[in-house]
Order: structure tokens, then sequence, then C-alpha cells
């Protein structure tokens, strides 16, 4: 995606080879659905806010989240749960630290890996954060990048170049590839990024996010289901339908305080109508205040699953 606003020349002297890393690999934990006591109103859901993030890719380019294949989505199955965000530039756009951190990934994924296989994020950073969550580590990853600027054991601060974008790895087009990691470096440790960045600004106000839970009648989270969120009257000049999808238990993770399994920043301020349709519509208003998660959770009777016949060959 080409935008068009002027993009800064990087010195020649500031695109080095990427410098491969060699962590000590560690256990995949298990996703961290039920582990933690999940929200179930709006005020815990504000207590558990924790907009830390900058953006990672500067003002003057695509700064906000791609909507095509948000966190948790599998694109009705076409492609691999997705764990984090996508940010959509020309490849060569500058990719910069998120919050204060140490680089303790600066390279590629050639004989480790980051992702589900080798191979798969190419050229990447991994920074861990100054601050911590819930006493454990908060890491980001920078993936699918053209060049790698960082280096192995640099500490950074928002707004430092860490690389560029490119489309490395297993990459359809030039984006920067962004996850939020707790507890540790590992692909199933991954959070929704669209709760940990700061909410961009309008009108000189932060938007700010949805985030909730559908579950069946029996307090089961439902995988795969869309969740349509459709703005009624906003602060916006041109408001737009937005569509998420609930997340895939076995790969993603709620966060700990919400516990979510859908969620979509940098919304807009005003009210929204919330849907999911399964064996009939449900529905729910709502209102997004500044700089804050507005929660909704629906119970929805799921469509039975699919049988075969007798006469059928599986």
């Amino acid at each position: 995606m080409t935008d068009a606003a002027p993009r800064p020349t990087l010195p020649a002297t500031e695109t080095p080879t990427p410098v491969p890393s060699s962590p000590t690999p560690v256990p995949s934990p298990v996703p961290t659905f039920d582990i933690f006591t999940p929200c179930e109103d709006q005020a815990c859901a504000t207590a558990g806010e924790h907009f830390w993030l900058e953006r990672p890719i500067p003002a003057g380019y695509v700064n906000y989240a791609d909507r095509s294949y948000p966190y948790g989505s599998t694109l009705d199955g076409q492609r691999e749960p997705h764990h984090g965000v996508e940010f959509a530039n020309s490849a060569g756009t500058p990719v910069i630290a998120a919050a204060p951190g140490t680089v303790i990934v600066a390279g590629n994924d050639a004989t480790t890996a980051y992702g589900p296989t080798k191979n798969f994020y190419g050229n990447l950073v991994v920074v861990q954060l100054d601050q911590t969550y819930n006493g454990r580590p908060v890491l980001n990853l920078y993936a699918h990048l053209q060049t790698v600027i960082a280096t192995l054991g640099q500490t950074v601060k928002p707004g430092d170049l860490l690389g560029t974008v490119g489309q490395t790895g297993v990459a359809i087009g030039p984006h920067l590839h962004f996850e939020v990691r707790v507890g540790q470096n590992d692909y199933l440790s991954t959070r929704n990024p669209e709760l940990w960045l700061k909410p961009l600004f309008y009108n000189a106000k932060s938007w700010g996010a949805i985030a909730g839970r559908v579950t069946d009648t029996q307090g089961r989270r439902v995988e795969g289901y869309t969740v349509v969120i459709r703005p009624v009257a906003v602060d916006y000049a041109e408001p737009r339908t937005k569509y998420v999808s609930t997340y895939v238990r076995e790969t993603l993770n709620g966060d700990d305080a919400l516990q979510e399994n859908f969620a979509i920043g940098d919304l807009p301020l005003g009210t929204y109508s919330v849907s999911v349709n399964t064996t009939k519509l449900y529905q729910q208003t709502i209102t997004v205040t500044e700089g804050h998660v507005a929660w909704v959770t629906f119970m929805v009777n799921p469509p039975a699953p699919a049988t075969i016949s007798p006469t059928e060959t599986p």
C-alpha cells in the first residue's frame, strides 16, 4: 500500500546485514483461556486496560491495523490463525520501537522457529519491554522485515528505528506483522495488540476500543464466529462497519484481565450496534468513550454441528 506522505531516506550506514541470534528454546505454553478469572462487566474491563504501546509505524505512513486479517482470524479457514496485526506499507517503510525495552532477537528465523515453523517470519526483531504485566515479561515481535537495523542487546525507546517493512518469510505483499507476547517469547503466548496499542487521535480526542466474549449456553467460548460492529452515531466523517472473528482457542489467547475472544481498536467515539448471527441475530448497543475499552458479552445458541447421513461417505 502506497501512502502519499513523503518517506524519510534511510542512510546507507543504517542498513547492516541482519544479525542472527541464538536464544535458548523454551517449552511451548498452553493458551491462557480459563486460567484467569474473566471479566464480566464494564468496570472490570476498564480496570484491566493497558494501552502502553505507541505505533510501530511512524505518522505519515499507514500506522493503523489492517482490517482484512485481524488477530484471531483465519480468513474463513483459508489461513493459519493470525497471532498479530498487520500494518500494510510499501517496502522500505521505517519500523520503529513501540515501547522502551531491550532487543533480544535481531536477525531471522532460519534456525530458530519464532512462529509455527522456521522461515515463517523471515527477518525479525523482538523487543522485551522494560515494563512487566502481572509480574511477567511483555515482548513485541516485528516480522517480515526487509532490513534489520536493531542489534542484539540494544536498548531502545519509542520511535527508535528497528528496521524496514518487507515481505520476507511467509508474507503476501509488503507489511509489518506485529505481535504482543506475554510471559515468554513463544508463538502460543500472544495477545491481541489492539488492546495494547494506544488508540489514534481524532479532533484532539483519543479513540477507543471494543472487546467482548461470545459463549454458548454452557458458557463455552465459541470459535470463528463473525462479530459485526456497525456505527450508529459516531464522531467521524466516514464511519464504516467493522468485522472481527472470535478467536480460535487452540493457539490464541484472551487478555489476562479480560479473557475476551474478540476485540477491535481505533474506533471513533460514539454508539455502535454489535451483533452476532447464529441460529438467530443477537444484538446490543454500546458506547465507545475516549481512551477506553467498551465491553460486551453474548450468550448464543450456536447451530448444531454438521452430521453425516448413513448413506454418505466421510
